[in-house]
């Protein structure tokens, strides 16, 4: 089955010292590639990498989404009307429109398991087409 990364996946994949790197790794090695990211997550983890790696980390990836090891989801008209509707229904937990757009990319590419750090949004919300997304490495 397929699997969709969010920014903090991303990111601890790439750094060896964050305390969450190998678990991720763990998660990458028992899928298989392309890993979906939803192009709504590109400046978010563009930002990251750069700000905490360095350029040769931000090439690095942009490499990875050019050789098809990360397949760039573009977010669709259908996926912000999902993304608003998470937005205002959770409005408490400020989810933001990076992890609403993963969750959106998910549903709608029938995509239930999730690379993720945040616990808190990713389970706080309910999807539409099944009982709790699947967290990993969770």
């Amino acid at each position: 089955m397929a699997l969709i990364l969010d920014s903090g996946a991303l990111y601890a994949a790439y750094d060896a010292d964050d305390k969450h790197h190998k678990a991720i790794l763990g998660v990458l090695r028992r899928h298989r590639p392309p890993y979906v990211v939803a192009s709504a997550i590109l400046a978010e983890i563009d930002y990251l990498l750069v700000e905490f790696l360095g350029v040769d980390a931000e090439l690095k990836f942009l490499d990875a989404v050019r050789s098809g090891y990360y397949s760039l989801e573009p977010v669709a008209r259908a996926d912000l009307d999902y993304c608003r509707r998470v937005l205002a229904q959770y409005r408490d937990l400020e989810i933001g429109l990076a992890d609403a757009a993963v969750m959106a990319v998910a549903e709608r590419l029938g995509i239930n398991r999730i690379a993720t750090l945040d616990l808190r949004d990713f389970r706080a919300v309910k999807p539409e087409r099944w009982a709790a997304f699947e967290l990993l490495p969770g």
